[in-house]
């Protein structure tokens, strides 16, 4: 039986039935605007898809685990590509921006909608690398479940371990997608057994790679556990043809049935319904349990969180992608399927968002994009409601009222327009001019939400950790960068711009080198910026080492009318082991590592002339513009410290005894005030810097620990806390005992993939950053190339004083 699924398998189910299927590449193209575009994508749009039917996912993992390969061939069997893009090539459509091309590296992370199975499919495809860590944060914070591609290679690598951890802190369901199994050396086992010991995840595998003779070119099929059937690939067709045949005998029979057996065993541990289905429809027999009960079984388990079904193939040679596409319909939720999400009032209580396409507007914009030729583009998921082109919108967080000018729905950089976003759904809004990455929107005449300032969870911004100086080539040229930086401040909330209070320069800061290359390089050729940029430096931090009290009077005239504010700002260091939690709870709120409380209680009145009205008497000045003056002042004023204008951190203040004067007093006034006094009492309280901190975990062999432990401890003032094997045999027994993974060598039919043969240690250690650039190269020459390494910003640490007058000296001049 052949099915021909030119419309992307909107109508087909491949997995249900026996014989060749065919994926096939749109019909036609038709000319909009002058671009060559699927037609498929006017017809999808017209389809009425419900929020069941709905999935929205996101792609992630290491860098070069194949997210982008897989993406490409997914969009291609879907029928929405007519071409296989290629990341070697340059012309893959996830990765549309130039600098993306250039390296062969996804830096944005792109959205796209197609339809797969009779739903929608809302996919991103988020960066690997560390440094667009923010990327992955942000789609993960609005996504219902997401593919994890593993290298079946290299297995459960560092960054795959952190967007985990993302996805984990999002209780995102995952389905995991073991890749390049063509590849030499490549081990499904035993990437399966670092899923369970690296991320501690329960794998349940429901496929396995096919038979392999020695004289094959590379993998070409995969047993399917669920339906006992083994795929093959048609190389000719690129992997758009798939022949669907029953196992019956030989080992790959005997190795799916012992799969299988445990596939149910699992099931049985984590899902009752299995169980009773086990015995009473299936009479004890783990082969008589339909394909039906067991993938209805498998979706229950990934959507609770307490298991990740696991497949595997090879993207790169189209072996395997329309499983997990099918995999995506089959087992990750529908926004119907997640919990309702939570906002928080402004008196502090929760309150539950119901997913109802009837009820009021709730949407969160996750991500800010800026297009040339339509200007900034504000991507939202609405949560409920529906949002309407032309409609006005208000954002809760910013308080500000705005005009939606156009809906899209976006296919990377080609987009649609569309009349609607409906609940449980994800597009762009244009238009847009104060919204930001984490802010909430509710419909413009929702005089509840507005009054209580309805607001969603916000998004977590990592702290940049490199910064450098750009200097305009001429004053000319200084508008066009504050406009550019601007712009790309509103893009990436993980980039930092600031002047230095001595020398004026303009510095930026961002989460590593590669990232600040990218701003660099958007800068000069994206923008046309011509400016000069200074020496990639490490961003520091700032605190105080002891207590202030200062009371401060800010009297200045501006613009020929007296200005005039008084206030008293109290500033201690923070214990490290302070309770976070607990002191918010006290009223406190958490600014960048800092406890601050913004008190507008103790509000008095100094008006030295009683004839003239004062700020209470004429109501200029509202209580709650008071609390937001001074809130703002004691952010600014913790935006630079006293030493090098770092960031402050590590400090508790509070802001009190607030003196109004009347007329001459106004939220700008106060907000000054507040932060000139701060940074008098910053002075005062003995300042002190602090520089990043990194946890590194080092993976070399046993010979050659003490070189690399003595390179640590010695020159790079690091403190190594604790060394590990891989697992002890204990654990690899546990682990095996607990989980079915096949092993590795019957899958090839002869060609043994071994385990590392020599025993592998990793060192953990704390290092201080400056100590880390250019690891990689020293790592090399220490252990022969053979030993790898991860690490990530943990927080801040304190400096030696003659470190830290090495610094001062370095970046000052003197």
């Amino acid at each position: 039986m052949e099915i021909h699924a030119s419309a992307g398998g909107l109508d087909s189910n491949p997995s249900s039935s026996t014989g060749s299927i065919c994926y096939g590449v749109p019909l036609h193209v038709v000319t909009d605007r002058g671009r060559t575009v699927n037609s498929r994508l006017t017809t999808f749009l017209n389809l009425d898809f419900t929020v069941a039917k709905t999935r929205n996912i996101g792609i992630i993992a290491h860098i070069d685990a194949g997210k982008t390969t897989t993406t490409e061939r997914m969009l291609h069997y879907a029928g929405v590509t007519r071409k296989i893009g290629d990341v070697d090539d340059g012309d893959t459509v996830m990765d549309f921006l130039a600098a993306e091309r250039e390296r062969g590296i996804t830096i944005n992370s792109a959205a796209i909608t197609f339809g797969w199975q009779g739903h929608r499919i809302n996919l991103i495809d988020t960066p690997g690398h560390v440094d667009f860590t923010i990327e992955v944060e942000r789609s993960v914070r609005v996504l219902d479940g997401a593919v994890t591609i593993l290298d079946g290679v290299a297995g459960v690598e560092a960054q795959t371990q952190t967007v985990w951890h993302q996805a984990d802190r999002y209780n995102v369901p995952r389905i995991a997608f073991v890749n390049k199994m063509d590849r030499m050396g490549a081990a499904f086992g035993r990437t399966v057994r670092e899923i369970r010991s690296k991320l501690g995840a329960r794998p349940l595998v429901v496929q396995i790679p096919g038979p392999m003779d020695e004289s094959s070119t590379g993998m070409s099929s995969v047993a399917d556990l669920v339906t006992m059937e083994l795929l093959q690939w048609d190389e000719s067709s690129k992997g758009s043809t798939i022949q669907r045949t029953p196992l019956t005998e030989g080992p790959i029979y005997e190795e799916a049935v012992r799969g299988r057996t445990a596939l149910v065993e699992s099931l049985a541990e984590l899902d009752e319904n299995i169980v009773e289905i086990f015995f009473d429809e299936a009479d004890g027999d783990h082969m008589q349990v339909s394909a039906q009960d067991i993938k209805k079984s498998i979706r229950r388990v990934t959507i609770q969180g307490t298991a990740v079904p696991v497949l595997c193939g090879a993207a790169f040679k189209n072996i395997g992608v329309q499983p997990v596409m099918d995999a995506v319909v089959d087992y990750l939720p529908s926004p119907l399927d997640r919990p309702n999400a939570i906002a928080t009032l402004n008196n502090g209580t929760k309150s539950e968002i119901a997913l109802k396409e009837s009820g009021k507007l709730v949407a969160l914009a996750f991500k800010v994009s800026h297009d040339p030729r339509r200007g900034a583009l504000v991507f939202v998921r609405v949560y409920s409601g529906k949002l309407n082109d032309r409609s006005t919108i208000f954002n809760t967080t910013t308080n500000t009222k705005e005009r939606v000018n156009r809906l899209l729905q976006m296919y990377a950089k080609d987009v649609e327009e569309i009349p609607f976003i409906s609940a449980g759904n994800i597009g762009v809004i244009v238009g847009l001019r104060d919204t930001r990455t984490g802010d909430t929107i509710v419909q413009g005449n929702d005089a509840a939400a507005i009054k209580s300032r309805l607001q969603l969870s916000r998004i977590d911004i990592p702290s940049p950790v490199f910064f450098m100086a750009i200097e305009p080539a001429s004053v000319s040229e200084e508008k066009p960068i504050d406009e550019a930086l601007r712009k790309l401040l509103r893009e990436d909330p993980s980039l930092h711009v600031w002047t230095d209070s001595e020398s004026g320069q303009t510095l930026i800061s961002g989460m590593g080198e590669l990232h600040l290359e990218i701003v660099k390089d958007r800068l000069l050729n994206e923008f046309k910026c011509k400016a000069e940029m200074g020496k990639m430096r490490i961003s520091y931090r700032e605190t105080c080492q002891g207590e202030a009290v200062v009371d401060h009077m800010y009297d200045k005239e501006l613009l020929g009318k007296r200005v005039r504010a008084a206030c008293r700002i109290a500033l201690r260091p923070l214990d490290e082991e302070a309770d976070m939690e607990a002191a918010m709870e006290e009223g406190w709120t958490k600014e960048s590592g800092c406890l601050i409380q913004a008190s507008a209680d103790e509000v008095t009145d100094s008006t030295e002339d009683e004839s003239q009205p004062t700020a209470s008497q004429n109501n200029s000045i509202s209580e709650e513009e008071i609390k937001e003056a001074v809130q703002t002042g004691l952010q600014s004023g913790l935006s630079r410290g006293a030493l090098l204008s770092f960031p402050l951190t590590r400090l508790q203040v509070r802001a009190d005894n607030i003196r109004l004067f009347g007329a001459d007093t106004t939220p700008g006034a106060i907000a000054a005030c507040v932060s000139q006094a701060v940074y008098d009492a910053v002075k005062q309280a003995r300042p002190a810097l602090l520089e990043p901190m990194m946890e590194v975990n080092i993976e070399v062999t046993e010979d050659q620990i003490g070189s690399v432990v003595g390179d640590l401890s010695g020159t790079r003032r690091g403190h190594v806390i604790g060394l590990e094997s891989a697992k002890s045999d204990i654990v690899q027994q546990e682990i095996h005992s607990a989980i079915y993974a096949p092993p590795d060598s019957a899958m090839s039919g002869g060609v043994h993939h071994h385990e590392h043969a020599t025993q592998k240690r990793v060192i953990k250690a704390h290092v201080p950053l400056s100590s880390m650039i250019g690891y990689s190269s020293a790592l090399r020459s220490l252990t022969a190339g053979n030993g790898t390494f991860s690490m990530r910003v943990i927080g801040y640490g304190d400096m030696s004083q003659d470190r830290e007058r090495a610094v001062i000296k370095e970046i000052k001049g003197y």
